[in-house]
């Protein structure tokens, strides 16, 4: 419930007593009118205390919502309004003990025109009544549905808290993936050198073998030359 709407509440109750009250008022005399005369200029006065509040509780509101509360705020001192004019005429008034044998005569002229009146501020009462019944049904709807609201924000958040734990880890497994291909990629590194390294000496090895292999065959044919030129020089020696 808004602080407007709690002015509105208080309000309600407020018009209902100053309409209650003016009700009574010209049914009693002496001790008993004062009071009630009293009361309910207590009455007026609180609830023109409260129009100030919800003026400057209106002047607070944001701009978008601020014409609608205005609207309202000034039926309710338009209402006011009435009644305090209502409650300043002469049969309200507090009365002086000999005002009843002064004026008795204009008391039963008035009489009809006082049942008249009872009517009309019962009516009105009855009509505050509901009115305030039907701002109390209000506002239960709307505590209702700021219920609502606030469950549905509740599971909103616990929704979000949970994608919120999942997208961490998943940045968490998106990072240990990024590590792991980071060591593959060392590891894969390491191999190729190695690789390279071992290519390098196989073809070292098999160019060295190669090499011994020729070197071999030549040195045996050039053994075998000249291990021929020998013995064919001494068959020529030992034939002249």
């Amino acid at each position: 419930m808004s602080l407007f709407e709690s002015y509105e509440k208080q309000y309600g109750n407020l018009t209902s007593d100053i309409t209650f009250k003016l009700g009574k008022i010209p049914q009693l005399s002496g001790g008993e009118r004062a009071k009630e005369v009293h009361d309910v200029s207590i009455l007026f006065d609180e609830t023109k205390e409260l129009i100030e509040q919800m003026s400057l509780e209106v002047q607070e509101m944001r701009s978008d919502i601020r014409p609608k509360f205005q609207n309202r705020l000034e039926c309710y001192r338009k209402e006011l309004g009435k009644l305090t004019t209502e409650f300043r005429r002469p049969r309200y008034a507090v009365r002086r003990p000999d005002h009843k044998d002064s004026c008795g005569s204009d008391d039963e002229d008035n009489l009809h025109e006082e049942v008249l009146f009872d009517t009309d501020m019962r009516a009105q009462l009855l009509s505050n009544t509901e009115r305030i019944s039907r701002t109390t049904t209000k506002l239960e709807d709307g505590v209702r549905v700021a219920l609502e609201t606030e469950e549905v924000g509740g599971h909103i958040l616990q929704d979000l808290s949970e994608q919120r734990e999942k997208l961490q880890r998943s940045r968490d497994r998106l990072r240990q993936a990024d590590s792991d291909l980071k060591k593959s990629s060392r590891i894969l590194s390491v191999m190729t050198r190695r690789v390279l390294q071992n290519k390098f000496l196989l073809i070292t090895v098999i160019f060295l073998i190669v090499l011994i292999f020729f070197l071999t065959i030549y040195l045996v044919t050039r053994h075998a030359t000249t291990h021929a030129n020998s013995s064919f020089a001494t068959i020529n020696s030992s034939h002249p």
